[in-house]
């Protein structure tokens, strides 16, 4: 048997997680046959129910299958063991799902409308046809001057027009890496990317956090041991710990991926709601940071529009991804938003959407003790804590069950935990603050939470 390294930890969680670093090294190799449990346990020393934990445990992460005659065997990370979608359409009426964080109704939409109403797009034969797969430069050039607010340095020349950011994620995923690469993200990682990397085969690595985001020693830890020369990460109200980095923090995790040669992936679609702006990792080491960030969150999930800033060296291969993926972005699209780009209309979306999410946040504090919640400003969404009588997933259920969608944080572990105890709840999810305190009220009720009580 090939040896296995053994993690600190929980022993069943340890065992999981030496396979999968095997796995991934390559000293396991899918297909590859797993000991009988009970011959494990004497190998390692340890005793059975330990292991029989540690194959359940390999069994949920989707790494193990077992067939009658053949044992348990190492399996192939592929398309189908994606996370499937989250939002699920067959909800019976009345249902209020604070799951997804696409808002039902944008703040933005209101400052986006004016301008979006009775809009005339000129040139529409040439933005019908077939187009330079970054975009047309116009459209590059009013994103740049957009981005240029944000603090970047970023011409037209160093922009590509996506179809909104996940897509600019699947682009960067197929310009930076190779199957098998492995991609650094947080131990709590954006599901958008787990489904993305599962589908291409690009195994991932969850780095340990604190309230700041990353750890730098755990992650210059993870680049040694790994090899990994990809970082993605959400620096900014972070999904769905809302966690953001300070600045000090941002140029300590900038200088370890210069220090290893790291390209980092900036998901910086949150970037603009706090009131006091952080730099972007993008303006802190330009260099290597490919930066994507899109329109839906501010705007509307409707419209997909969304850039990717890189440095030159990977425009090209970015525009290769692009063409493979979806040929080009909607020109249409890109012309639309070109309205909303300009500055006084974008600083009223902006507004807007601050506003309606302090409200919000103001109906999150009235329904949860502090202790209960974390709550950041600027984030849409919240982490609930569920208490010892629930897992995050009994909880999720339940809550399922009243007519009410929330997310366990386990569908965003980037690496096996012992549970965290949270869900995520999505507060712009909810179409009115009035529907999203009747939701509030019934997760705080699942919790034996009254406001007599607070």
């Amino acid at each position: 048997m090939v040896a296995i390294t053994i993690i600190r930890g929980p022993r069943y969680l340890a065992i999981a997680q030496g396979v999968q670093n095997a796995l991934i090294s390559g000293a396991l190799k899918p297909g590859d046959r797993l000991p009988p449990q009970r011959e494990f346990a004497r190998l390692l020393g340890l005793n059975l129910g330990t292991v029989t934990r540690a194959f359940d445990e390999l069994r949920r992460m989707g790494l193990v299958k077992g067939e009658v005659g053949r044992g348990t065997y190492l399996a192939m990370i592929s398309p189908t063991d994606a996370p499937v979608s989250l939002w699920d359409h067959s909800q019976p009426q009345g249902f209020i799902d604070l799951s997804h964080n696409f808002p039902e109704h944008a703040p933005g939409m209101a400052g986006a409308k004016s301008v979006l109403t009775g809009l005339q797009i000129q040139d529409s034969e040439r933005l019908l046809a077939t187009q330079f797969d970054a975009g047309h430069y116009q459209h590059r050039s009013a994103a740049a001057a957009w981005l240029a607010r944000r603090g970047l340095s970023a011409t037209a020349d160093n922009v590509v027009v996506t179809c909104g950011a996940q897509h600019g994620l699947l682009l960067a995923l197929g310009a930076l890496t190779r199957p098998g690469d492995i991609i650094l993200t947080e131990e709590l990682t954006y599901y958008g990317l787990k489904s993305s990397a599962a589908m291409m085969g690009r195994p991932i690595i969850g780095v340990r956090m604190d309230e700041q985001g990353l750890l730098p020693d755990a992650l210059e830890t993870a680049i040694q041991r790994s090899g990994s020369k990809v970082l993605f990460c959400c620096p900014t109200l972070h999904n769905p710990t809302t966690a953001t980095m300070s600045e000090v923090r941002r140029r300590e995790i900038v200088s370890i991926c210069r220090k290893y040669s790291v390209v980092i992936v900036e998901d910086d679609v949150y970037g603009w709601m706090p009131e006091e702006s952080l730099p972007s990792l993008a303006e802190l080491a330009p260099e290597r940071t490919v930066y994507v960030t899109g329109l839906s969150k501010l705007v509307g999930p409707g419209l997909r529009i969304g850039y990717i800033a890189a440095p030159s060296e990977y425009i090209r291969a970015l525009g290769v991804a692009l063409r493979a993926t979806t040929l080009m972005a909607s020109p249409l699209n890109a012309a639309a938003a070109l309205n909303v780009l300009t500055p006084n209309c974008m600083a009223q979306i902006v507004r807007e959407i601050r506003r309606e999410t302090e409200e919000r946040q103001a109906i999150v504090a009235s329904c949860f003790p502090s202790s209960s919640i974390v709550l950041r400003a600027g984030a849409f969404y919240f982490g609930l804590r569920v208490g010892s009588q629930w897992t995050a997933q009994t909880f999720s259920r339940a809550a399922e069950s009243a007519g009410i969608g929330v997310t366990p944080f386990d569908v965003f572990e980037g690496v096996p935990m012992t549970g965290s105890g949270f869900v995520r709840v999505c507060h712009n999810a909810a179409p009115d603050q009035a529907i999203l305190k009747k939701a509030l009220m019934g997760l705080s009720s699942l919790l034996g939470i009254s406001k007599t009580g607070m």
